[in-house]
């Protein structure tokens, strides 16, 4: 009798033994998953590209400005996520060299080009509040030609942004390409649309291929 009570007795104990075990990797896995869910939470993600678009902001590198029969041009070259940015502007007055730009980050697909376009948030906003059929509007579009000095693209979630630096009426301009295609070489001869629009006091110049 004693064999088999000795037998017994570490039959249990061995039970209690593995089930004293289970409940230590339960109560591990728990606090594991817990505290891997609030480190997710302290890290913040950085915001994904969606439509219409994100308010995000960039970093003013330079300040470009051409003017031609009473039209303005203002952009930035802007450090936008780590990368170069050009942005137009429809403000009155230039912001300054240094200083930070809010803009509204847009993402689009067209003729299967995937494309990154960006905006001032005071561009965007007068959008919304522009009568183009008011009797202060004005839009007409003319073609430029130039060679390419210098190039400039940017990649983000598989969306991309491209534009070109030329020189049009001794003035330094920045062209876009709203197709976003393949980057051109220096040298190359390209033709733009030089497009002035105007709503009040207010002509703007702006360029793309």
């Amino acid at each position: 009798m004693r064999p088999a009570a000795s037998q017994m007795l570490a039959t249990r104990s061995f039970r209690a033994l593995k089930l004293r075990w289970v409940r230590s990797l339960i109560g591990i896995a728990v606090m594991s998953t817990s505290i891997l869910s609030i480190a997710h939470a302290q890290v913040p993600d950085r915001p994904a590209l969606s439509p219409p678009g994100n308010h995000e902001v960039g970093r003013i590198e330079e300040v470009i400005t051409a003017t031609d029969k009473g039209y303005r041009y203002i952009g930035y070259v802007l450090t936008w996520r780590s990368t170069r940015i050009v942005v137009a502007d429809t403000a009155d007055q230039p912001h300054a060299t240094g200083g930070t730009l809010e803009i509204v980050v847009y993402r689009s697909e067209a003729n299967g080009h995937r494309v990154l376009r960006f905006k001032t948030n005071s561009a965007a906003s007068n959008e919304e509040v522009a009568d183009p059929e008011s009797a202060n509007s004005s839009a007409s579009i003319t073609q430029g030609t130039a060679q390419i000095e210098s190039s400039i693209s940017a990649d983000s979630d598989g969306y991309r942004f491209v534009g070109y630096f030329v020189t049009w009426h001794d003035k330094r301009i920045f062209v876009v390409d709203p197709k976003s295609d393949s980057v051109r070489a220096v040298g190359d001869t390209i033709n733009f649309r030089v497009f002035r629009t105007g709503l009040g006091a207010s002509p703007r110049l702006s360029f793309s291929l």
